[in-house]
């Protein structure tokens, strides 16, 4: 059975000409067939549930052979032409169209690669033929529609623009022969690799890295954004290509069966990366196909569409949209956390030029060097922590918490060697570890560390193990939340949450200071980032009213945790009316006492009122900052402030219940008859609940 690539060149041969002599212009009816025949090929491919990058693939192949029909067909009317001898020259393809990979929408991007003459190259001007051939080829690939970049170089030239600019040296690293002097095209390559790659690697990673971290920011920092962009997001298509680059600079490699043999990445993690960029690469050509344009944004609108064409097809819109984007986000998060992780690792071996170390640097070096030490199993080196061997869990499961508190007290990060391990091993997270007592304890002392508990927690995620321990959290992973005012998945809003909860303990600006003293007067930090931490559990039941379900999933957590039986209630309040204080504080009448009154018998203490003034505070800035104002932030203190006097019989709410009553008084005295006495009204009054 033929491939699709012989299928497609069989389907060349019988609809492009061959070169007769004729100006290409004349054959653009016949190029347009091709072109649109064989789109409409990849289009049914995609529809019948071709793989992403085979599309790619494809369309890239297309392309290949009809440039090099209408070359061939340019050059052979310009040799006729032409009064000198042709130059040497190739056809390049860079870009995404030189990794072979082109979206049904994508543009592409060529390069002539020549040597020139001696004279013209003297005189700075091209050579007379391939002016003929270059113009030729390009104004009847314009004339057929097709959107391309192109550029005319000598070897020369693509040395001096690789080595001023870091695009540059990418497209060319990358570069893909398509039609011409292959050996010309070879020694461009040795010399690129010899003039503008050896030497450079570090320099082009610490680029690269610092590339990633400011277009991660830009598009939002999260892989699981309610409206993804699949190109350029966290876990996106130029997350994955990013390290490709990296890995090609740095270890020559080319593919991840490379890297996994360099023993860089596992197995697994090979397979999640392809699947992923496969996935990734498939939502994006039927993105192109729908909106019939370059697109990368998956917005809300167009996300049920998609998800249908992609073979999603459950009768519930609900349910068909929630199977479509958990998987993307899932693919994404993947390629997310797998690329920073060996990010990290090359981040490591890309040094800075080294100087002389000044004496303040020589003493704190001594001091690194004194606390590089063995603590239970790990190696504490350079602000991070290591295995000291891939034993270390298995012979102690405990210290896959433990390892946790370590990085926090110490402020380490996980070396990539031991996320990766975690990640091999969260087998180990069973029954027997899930009643272990003193992993528990661990736990909750990780939680009462006070403004410093986010980052941790988010770092047991990204490796897998937080939603192993906590069943309960690990449901929320890339579920989608559909309210339009969520900008994340439920798990990455939460972690969001514990970071606005961790950033008010030492701040020094609005909002969070305001409430920074009523997070210092809390005695039991860890009850609220718990709380936090399960806030929205409930949501993964999808039955009932979710706040009260995360109550009854908090009850849960709380026995196998050992947490008491005040605790427990706390820990559940908290959690059943996380939605109550801003309702109130929005809707309700704050100076009307029974709405105090009433709240605070809801609340029952002063510590329950804190925890629940912080954790909404935190919940709302969590699910997006647009959500947050100068006028809600003033109720929501208002509100604390009336109930805390309320629930400790400060005397300003007694006074101002005292004047709401007079107030009522005189309004029903008013409106009474003159038979009715004084002492009649406030007997009745002296009655009232």
């Amino acid at each position: 059975m033929p491939t699709l690539l012989e299928k497609i060149q069989a389907d060349a041969a019988g609809r492009l000409p061959l070169p007769s002599g004729r100006e290409p212009s004349q054959e653009l009816a016949r190029y347009k067939d091709f072109l649109k025949v064989e789109a409409h090929r990849l289009k049914m491919l995609h529809r019948a549930g071709a793989g992403g990058r085979e599309i790619c693939q494809a369309r890239a192949a297309v392309l290949d052979v009809l440039l090099r029909y209408i070359l061939n067909a340019v050059e052979k009317n310009t040799r006729i032409e032409a009064k000198t001898p042709p130059p040497r020259y190739a056809l390049v393809a860079i870009g995404g169209y030189g990794r072979g990979e082109l979206n049904p929408q994508s543009d592409i991007d060529i390069m002539f690669l020549h040597d020139g003459d001696a004279v013209s190259v003297a005189r700075g001007k091209p050579h007379p033929y391939l002016t003929a051939l270059t113009d030729g080829l390009l104004y009847t690939l314009w004339d057929i529609g097709l959107k391309l970049g192109h550029s005319v170089r000598t070897v020369d030239d693509c040395v001096k623009i690789a080595n001023s600019d870091m695009q540059s040296k990418t497209s060319l690293i990358e570069a893909r022969f398509i039609t011409g002097d292959d050996k010309m095209f070879k020694h461009m390559e040795a010399v690129v690799l010899a003039r503008c790659v050896r030497g450079f690697e570090d320099e082009y990673i610490a680029a690269r890295l610092a590339d990633q971290e400011a277009r991660r920011a830009k598009f939002g920092n999260s892989a699981t954004m309610q409206e993804p962009n699949i190109k350029n997001g966290c876990g996106g298509l130029r997350d994955y290509q990013n390290l490709s680059w990296m890995a090609l600079f740095k270890y020559r490699a080319r593919s991840l069966a490379e890297l996994e043999r360099r023993q860089l990445i596992s197995e697994s993690e090979r397979k999640q990366l392809e699947a992923a960029y496969d996935c990734l690469l498939r939502v994006r050509n039927d993105l192109h196909y729908h909106v019939n344009r370059p697109a990368d944004v998956l917005t809300k609108s167009l996300q049920p569409t998609i998800a249908h064409n992609l073979g999603y097809t459950d009768r519930s819109p609900v349910k068909r949209l929630e199977a479509f984007m958990g998987d993307l986000y899932s693919h994404m998060r993947n390629i997310y956390v797998i690329t920073r992780t060996l990010e990290q690792r090359l981040a490591l071996l890309a040094q800075p030029e080294r100087r002389l170390p000044s004496f303040g640097q020589l003493l704190r070096n001594s001091r690194r060097r004194f606390q590089q030490q063995l603590v239970d199993g790990f190696k504490l080196l350079g602000g991070e922590i290591h295995p000291a061997s891939n034993r270390v869990f298995r012979d102690q499961p405990r210290r896959m918490m433990r390892v946790f508190l370590y990085a926090q007290q110490r402020g380490l990060k996980l070396h990539p060697d031991l996320a990766q391990l975690i990640r091999n091993q969260l087998s180990l997270v069973d029954r027997a570890f899930l009643r272990d007592q003193h992993v528990h304890e661990t736990f909750l002392q990780i939680l009462n560390q006070r403004g410093d508990v986010a980052p941790i927690l988010r770092a047991m995620h990204e490796v897998g193990f937080l939603g192993k321990y906590l069943p309960e959290f690990g449901k929320l992973t890339c579920l989608v939340q559909h309210e339009f005012y969520h900008q994340y998945t439920a798990d990455e809003h939460t972690l969001v949450c514990l970071e606005q909860l961790d950033r008010i303990w030492e701040a020094e600006h609005p909002p969070y200071r305001n409430y920074s003293e009523i997070f210092r007067s809390v005695e039991r930090p860890f009850v609220l980032y718990l709380a936090l931490l399960l806030h929205d559990a409930g949501k993964a039941v999808r039955v009932g009213k979710h706040s009260e379900i995360g109550g009854q999933l908090a009850l849960n957590v709380a026995r196998r945790l050992g947490l008491d039986g005040a605790t427990t209630h706390t820990l559940r309040l908290i959690i059943e009316h996380h939605l109550t204080m801003s309702q109130i504080s929005q809707r309700r009448d704050l100076d009307d006492p029974t709405v105090i009154r009433n709240f605070a018998a809801q609340i029952q203490s002063a510590e329950n009122l804190k925890l629940l003034t912080l954790h909404t505070f935190a919940d709302t800035l969590g699910t997006s900052d647009k959500l947050w104002n100068g006028f809600k932030d003033s109720l929501l203190l208002l509100l604390f402030h009336k109930t805390l006097e309320q629930l400790t019989g400060g005397t300003a709410f007694i006074r101002a219940e005292e004047k709401q009553r007079e107030l009522l008084t005189e309004e029903v005295r008013r409106h009474m008859p003159r038979t009715v006495s004084e002492e009649e009204l406030q007997a009745h009054f002296a009655s009232l609940p």
